[in-house]
């Protein structure tokens, strides 16, 4: 049956508002995208009712749609079932702090660039205008990374009865790049710790000392470090205790928990790290300032996310111009000083494969503390 005409003096009504009279009052109510009805309080102005209902239809209103759609409860805009998805996610799988932290960041700017589409409304066409935008000029594996993210998204999308197909499936993935970053010469790491921050020299040591990524690092408690009542010799190093580490990227692997022995040098960065007496419970800390807010992934406001670890150590490295024959992606970053630290290690005779947590290392000692497995390292120091 077609739709009633409307009269002459409601023509001025927006597309899905309606008006009528109930118990002797006029009352405004608007029929969404989906069929549900959402009635205005009484009292509301037909102006207002107009603006509300205008500000829906250019947010939401697909006027080219099919009639048979629109009654569709589960195709609803993007902007409202992202969320949805985003709980779930959270809910369902494991993911890390950075990794959720992305993904956050990814659904949010899927919300803006196509938040008002109808779930099963997107096509491949909606896909490649995303990637379009917000991949140009990345790297091949930057990009197959959205395509994974978007293939995640509509599974989701999917499993809810929201798209009847996922349409990132279509799309076809660029081969994987080759790592093209030079490697941190030590001079360069050198100059780099001379002109860092003093939070981001004692990120650099422990990366040196310890040879771990800046995950790890940004994540070394002092409760970490457990003291020797007094030190003891090995190595020809006096050792004051040790240092354990768990490495997050083979967290499941038995070479993924490593106690490192508590060297001068090792310790010296330790107390380095209290001198500017903040309280914190993290060696590498910041106090909180309005242009260094508390991430949500993070567990203490004086903690520092990874990303802003790493990208003030490239900032520090382009201000100095050591690299500026190089293209941005190809200089050597933060994480280049657990590569230099492993060589320098080799080239003093220490095998670094244990100390890294690198899950073929060989000649390593196993002990038992608590229920929990360690691998315990030889002591060894970088003079540097």
């Amino acid at each position: 049956m077609a739709a009633r005409r409307r009269t002459i003096k409601n023509s001025d009504l927006p597309t899905g508002l309606h008006v009528r009279q109930v118990r002797g009052k006029t009352r405004y109510y608007f029929i969404r995208e989906d069929g549900s009805e959402k009635w205005f309080p009484v009292g509301v102005s037909r102006g207002d009712a107009c603006a509300a209902a205008r500000e829906y239809n250019a947010k939401y209103r697909t006027p080219d749609l099919p009639i048979s759609a629109r009654g569709d409860k589960y195709n609803k805009p993007l902007a409202d079932l992202l969320p949805v998805v985003l709980k779930r996610i959270k809910a369902e799988e494991k993911l890390g702090a950075n990794a959720l932290s992305t993904l956050e960041q990814d659904i949010t700017r899927l919300q803006e660039f196509h938040g008002k589409v109808l779930s099963k409304s997107i096509t491949l066409q909606h896909v490649n205008e995303y990637l379009d935008k917000h991949c140009a000029g990345k790297s091949n594996n930057v990009y197959n990374r959205k395509i994974s993210f978007l293939k995640k998204v509509f599974e989701y999308l999917c499993d809810m009865s929201a798209m009847d197909s996922n349409p990132a499936e279509l799309k076809k993935v660029k081969p994987k790049e080759q790592k093209v970053r030079q490697r941190l010469p030590l001079d360069a790491y050198k100059a780099i710790e001379a002109a860092a921050p003093a939070w981001l020299q004692i990120a650099m040591r422990l990366a040196m000392q310890t040879t771990h990524a800046v995950l790890e690092v940004s994540r070394i408690k002092y409760r970490d470090c457990e003291w020797f009542d007094t030190p003891v010799m090995e190595n020809g190093l006096m050792v004051h205790g040790v240092l354990r580490i768990h490495r997050q990227k083979v967290q499941l692997k038995e070479a993924s928990r490593v106690a490192i022995p508590i060297t001068p040098a090792l310790k010296a960065v330790i107390d380095d790290s209290r001198r500017d007496h903040v309280l914190s419970p993290y060696a590498v800390h910041k106090l909180k300032t309005d242009s260094n807010p508390v991430a949500k992934e993070l567990t203490h406001e004086t903690q520092l996310t990874t990303r802003l670890i790493s990208s003030t150590f490239s900032e520090v490295r382009d201000r100095l111009k050591l690299f500026d024959n190089l293209p941005p992606e190809a200089r050597p970053t933060f994480h280049e000083i657990r590569a230099l630290s492993i060589h320098l290690f080799t080239d003093a005779g220490i095998d670094p494969q244990a100390r890294a947590a690198h899950t073929d290392a060989k000649s390593t000692k196993i002990y038992q503390k608590g229920h929990v497995q360690w691998v315990e390292v030889p002591a060894a120091e970088l003079a540097v």
